[in-house]
């Protein structure tokens, strides 16, 4: 055992538990050694990770939704104390900490992140030698080395050799077609990339303010990080195993559904989502009163005279459709 799976030891525990755990429910419908309940243990570890996660999201939310309205403010410190870089620090930290914010806080659903990603990278390469790790028993360890994911096995990565391929212990994937795995991994680290460029674009766009009469430096760094961050994470992920590849691509499917319900309902104050929010309730509002409006009361009554001369509600008439008045024989006759 490395110096990572020793530091790593209860996390790599806890990753590969949850994942037998969910194995087993998958495996008592799909069967115990079929690739669907282990690719679905994967997509099902990832989402009981995030969903535990949802508090330090609301709490990155809040942060960046801070950082947003403090850029004003940091702007007229950095005008004020340009020539004095220590000044300038100690009123920034203070600002920070009169608005309950940090720059740093936005990192922290990351940076709680890499070690569960770490730890299920680390299961996969002992699964690809056949080792038991963790929870992982050495016949679930077996079972993954046969687990395949559009016939690519899920403990492999784009840049396994034939080679590796061919001297594997026990030739576990010695029928393993090479081309097949890299057209899969491929097609999955592109998904994964267009997927980093679509979170990060939806929050750009949606959730920034929109005056333009005040220079944001936040918004020109993530400008850059638009393009630059899906680059990297194209390269990375043809280095890491399908399987955490498929991690990654349902982490950035939450997030991007979590984003969505966030825009909606709580985005910056003078943002595009902020509009769209508002005129949904305008509209809604709108709807409501055209509703009230034509479904108001309507009187059945008949008011009559009587001989003492008051007016009084005559019992409700039920309204039918006039009937044509038919002539008789007698009438035509004459």
């Amino acid at each position: 055992m490395g110096v990572i799976d020793t530091v790593l030891n209860p996390i790599i525990w806890a990753v590969s538990f949850v994942m037998v755990l969910w194995h087993r429910v998958f495996g008592a419908i799909f069967g115990e050694g079929s690739s669907v309940s282990w690719v679905l243990s994967i997509l099902f570890l990832t989402i009981t990770i995030r969903a535990a996660m949802i508090p330090l999201f609301r709490k990155q939310i809040k942060s960046m939704q801070h950082m947003q309205r403090l850029q004003p403010q940091l702007q007229a410190l950095q005008k004020k104390y340009k020539l004095d870089k220590q000044k300038l620090q100690q009123e920034t930290m203070k600002l920070y900490k009169d608005n309950g914010t940090s720059p740093f806080a936005s990192c922290i659903p990351i940076l709680v992140q890499l070690p569960f990603f770490t730890a299920l990278y680390r299961v996969l390469s002992h699964a690809a030698s056949g080792r038991a790790v963790g929870a992982l028993s050495q016949a679930d360890a077996t079972n993954i080395q046969h687990s395949t994911f559009f016939g690519a096995p899920i403990p492999l990565r784009f840049f396994t050799t034939q080679t590796y391929l061919n001297t594997a212990a026990n030739g576990q994937f010695a029928h393993t077609s090479l081309v097949n795995l890299r057209i899969v991994a491929l097609v999955m680290v592109v998904l994964y990339a267009a997927s980093q460029f679509l979170t990060q674009r939806m929050m750009l766009t949606k959730n920034t303010n929109l005056d333009n009469s005040v220079p944001n430096p936040m918004m020109q760094s993530q400008k850059i990080m638009l393009y630059v961050m899906p680059v990297g994470m194209l390269f990375f992920g043809l280095s890491v195993q399908i399987g955490v590849v498929l991690y990654l691509m349902t982490t950035n499917v939450w997030t991007i559904g979590q984003q969505f319900y966030t825009l909606r309902n709580s985005p910056v104050p003078g943002s595009q989502a902020e509009k769209e929010m508002i005129a949904r309730r305008k509209a809604k509002e709108a709807k409501k009163a055209l509703a009230a409006a034509g479904n108001g009361p309507v009187s059945n009554t008949n008011t009559v005279s009587t001989a003492d001369g008051k007016a009084h509600d005559d019992a409700p008439v039920s309204r039918q459709r006039a009937q044509p008045v038919r002539s008789t024989r007698r009438k035509r006759k004459r």
